[in-house]
């Protein structure tokens, strides 16, 4: 299924179509993974070869169950065909979902596990230090999908979670309205005044693989980031099917993009230049766990062990736009792989968490938000 980039931008369900239902928002291995993959790749792939005998049995209570609740932060445009493609292997069992920003999921879900009020089946996101507290303190149910054996054990964090695809980050621009051989390659040129007014990017404070290129700059050495972006009169989008929208459209030339949404749009024919600067880039890895407390616990392992086969893993690919983990994956048509970038530094690696609160508390302070 391609998705028209024009239509896709601004498309709403037609009257009587099938969808799923949004949830109301107010209703790699790294250094703080590693210890709980080795303690768990064992006994999860000795489960693993044990579970075809009661995975119809799974299937059989999901069905009963009829729902699944998912809170994730995949490419807007992306989700409703996924899940759509997900009800069609998987009839009988219904989605609603939620989409927010990596830091604001996990922080809700944070604060509904604490207040006791459990409404979410299964998430993904790209982690932090609090999602991996919460995989070690009760967040997620320790248990190994049966399509686990098609991936190599660094993708099991904790024993709960399970890495499916990876993010990056690059710089974009409208073609139409800049030249490639003008548009920014590396990090700082970003901060030329030339952009001024014509540039955007999402808030640190809302997503994880920003506060990680954020640290990453400061290890470039670039001073002063969040001062010179807003001497040039960045504009902030919430999250980065907005910021593509934004260049697409013509209302900033250039950005900093976490790249969900860019390989879809680009195999649609979207007018839009892109660049891996040769200083390097950061990665965030997607993990998905199944709440320890999820209502509908039988449909979310159904809905997490669909994605990680080789039909879903290829949706979540053609339609969340990022590279996927499962072995022997085909590659993205536009955008290179991981490996093929000029240098490459796990964001997870670089981001501590009294970095992480120092550069969120600067940023906001930067730029007057609370």
């Amino acid at each position: 299924m391609a998705i028209n980039w024009v239509s896709a931008l601004h498309r709403r369900p037609e009257k009587g179509e099938h969808m799923s239902k949004p949830m109301r928002p107010g209703c790699g291995v790294t250094r703080r993974g590693a210890f709980g993959m080795i303690v768990g790749t064992t006994a999860s792939f000795r489960a693993a070869a044990q579970f075809p005998q009661e995975w119809s049995h799974v299937i059989a209570a999901a069905r009963r169950e009829g729902r699944v609740v998912f809170y994730c932060n995949l490419q807007p445009n992306g989700i409703e065909p996924l899940l759509q493609a997900f009800r069609e292997a998987n009839p009988g069992i219904r989605t609603e979902y939620i989409r927010l920003g990596s830091a604001p999921l996990i922080e809700r879900f944070q604060t509904e596990f604490n207040a006791g009020r459990n409404l979410c089946d299964a998430l993904i996101t790209f982690p932090d230090d609090r999602f991996d507290e919460g995989l070690r303190s009760g967040w997620a149910a320790r248990w190994s999908p049966p399509e686990l054996t098609n991936f190599d054990a660094s993708i099991i964090r904790e024993g709960a979670g399970f890495a499916l695809h990876q993010s990056r980050e690059c710089i974009i621009w409208n073609r139409n309205l800049v030249r490639d051989a003008d548009a920014p390659k590396e990090w700082e040129d970003l901060m030329d005044p030339r952009w001024r007014g014509r540039i955007g990017m999402n808030p640190p404070w809302r997503s994880v693989s920003v506060q990680q290129i954020v640290a990453y700059w400061e290890d470039l050495g670039i001073r002063d980031a969040a001062e010179r972006l807003r001497a040039n009169q960045v504009r902030f989008f919430e999250g980065s099917g907005g910021i593509i929208q934004a260049v697409v459209r013509g209302d900033v030339r250039v950005a900093h993009l976490t790249d969900l949404p860019l390989n879809p749009l680009l195999d649609d024919g979207a007018p839009v230049g892109f660049v891996y600067p040769r200083s390097g880039t950061t990665t965030s890895s997607g993990v998905i766990m199944v709440a320890e407390r999820a209502p509908n616990p039988n449909a979310a392992r159904v809905l997490v062990n669909w994605l990680m086969t080789a039909s879903g893993q290829e949706a979540l690919q053609r339609l969340g736009g990022l590279p996927v983990t499962r072995r022997g994956a085909p590659p993205l048509t536009k955008i290179p792989a991981t490996n093929e970038l000029p240098k490459v530094v796990n964001g997870e690696d670089i981001l501590t968490p009294e970095r992480q609160a120092r550069i969120v508390s600067h940023w906001r302070t930067v730029f007057g938000v609370r």
